[in-house]
């Protein structure tokens, strides 16, 4: 990941950027040195055989000069070793002339939108009118990518609306809750509601494909374990270069995210470590190897990877249960339509199955879930 710019056109009300400057560039010759040791290092590794470069802001449409000459300078070079630019943006700044420009050169630079739902859900997050960004243009050129939304206090009411629009819009969606928030149990209370009507909508029209919301894996809850799952690559298969070729796990802990307070990869040695990366008060949780914690968060809200948001414990235990309901109904469904259940399938309503056990005793508005 290369940090292009520290600088963003936004001030997305779920932004975890603090330290946002401009005048934070990457020069250019400098992201095409860090890319040759990439590349030198995929080729002498035994765990790697390609590579994904990607640039990462702040908004890093901002630089597109620099992403034009670093792919156009990649496409001119046989460098041994397959890869893929990638980058998500706001979408606000694709003007016609990077519109043509992408669309040229899709098959060596993959772009996904950030997009938030509905208008009122757009405008909530970001005071940006929707109909600023060409979400149709995204959805031709990569219809495969499909594009990121994420959930804030302020766009949570709009969730079921937003999820409908985007379906009948032949829209693919990724949606996650914003992180370092505050979470409540009247958040709780709604997002249960929402979910539950997307649910329904689902169960009514199989046309539609499900929210990843409802469909991710059941698998792990009620398992005991004194390990918890990291849920990323930070620091592992993946190293985050700042504008000054300094080295970082990830995004989240630059100082763009941290200030002062961020720290290099060679700062600490447990990033492949779950021991080092487990918050003890979560082993006895139902959910401790489900729940999708991120330590860059931990870092930053906590000041250690390894303690877990408990404010956000009622929203999880909500989408775990919305989730393992609409799995059963949706499999249970199909096998009255007389579909054949396949492997995959087969081994999601086994998970769900054993989930619903632990799911069905529990009260989403308490604080902690122990088995």
């Amino acid at each position: 990941m290369l940090m292009v710019t520290h600088g963003c056109n936004l001030n997305c009300t779920y932004c975890y950027e603090r330290f946002k400057n401009p005048k934070k560039q990457m020069d250019v010759e400098l992201a095409k040195e860090i890319i040759l040791k990439e590349i030198d290092f995929v080729k002498k590794s035994s765990d790697f055989s390609e590579l994904e470069i990607q640039f990462m802001g702040g908004e890093p449409l901002l630089r597109f000069d620099l992403i034009k000459e670093i792919v156009e300078w990649m496409e001119t070079h046989d460098f041994g070793v397959p890869y893929i630019c990638f980058s998500t943006t706001n979408g606000t700044l694709l003007n016609e002339e990077k519109k043509a420009w992408f669309a040229e050169h899709k098959h060596s630079v993959v772009l996904s939108a950030s997009f938030d739902g509905i208008e009122s859900s757009q405008v909530a997050n970001r005071g940006e009118k929707s109909q600023k960004v060409d979400w149709e243009y995204f959805n031709n050129v990569w219809p495969t990518q499909g594009f990121k939304m994420t959930i804030s206090k302020e766009s949570l009411r709009h969730l079921y609306d937003s999820y409908v629009y985007t379906a009948q819009q032949g829209f693919n969606i990724e949606a996650s809750l914003a992180q370092g928030v505050d979470w409540d149990i009247a958040d709780a209370e709604l997002f249960y509601h929402q979910l539950s009507k997307l649910k329904d909508f689902y169960l009514q029209h199989n046309e539609y494909s499900p929210s990843n919301l409802l469909t991710r894996s059941l698998m792990g809850i009620g398992e005991h374990s004194d390990l918890q799952t990291k849920f990323c690559g930070s620091g592992t298969n993946m190293v985050t270069y700042d504008v000054d070729g300094k080295q970082y796990g990830c995004h989240m802990f630059t100082p763009l995210v941290l200030g002062n307070k961020a720290f290099t990869i060679n700062e600490f040695n447990g990033w492949s470590d779950e021991a080092s990366l487990t918050d003890e008060s979560c082993n006895s949780c139902i959910f401790g190897r489900w729940c999708p914690t991120c330590i860059g968060f931990n870092q930053l809200t906590r000041g250690n990877m390894r303690l877990r948001d408990k404010r956000w414990c009622c929203m999880v235990a909500v989408n775990a249960i919305v989730a393992c309901n609409f799995q059963l109904e949706y499999l249970s469904q199909n096998i009255a339509n007389g579909d054949e259940l396949n492997e995959v399938d087969a081994s999601i309503l086994q998970h769900a199955l054993k989930a619903y056990d632990y799911l069905c005793k529990i009260d989403y508005k308490n604080h902690t879930f122990n088995a």
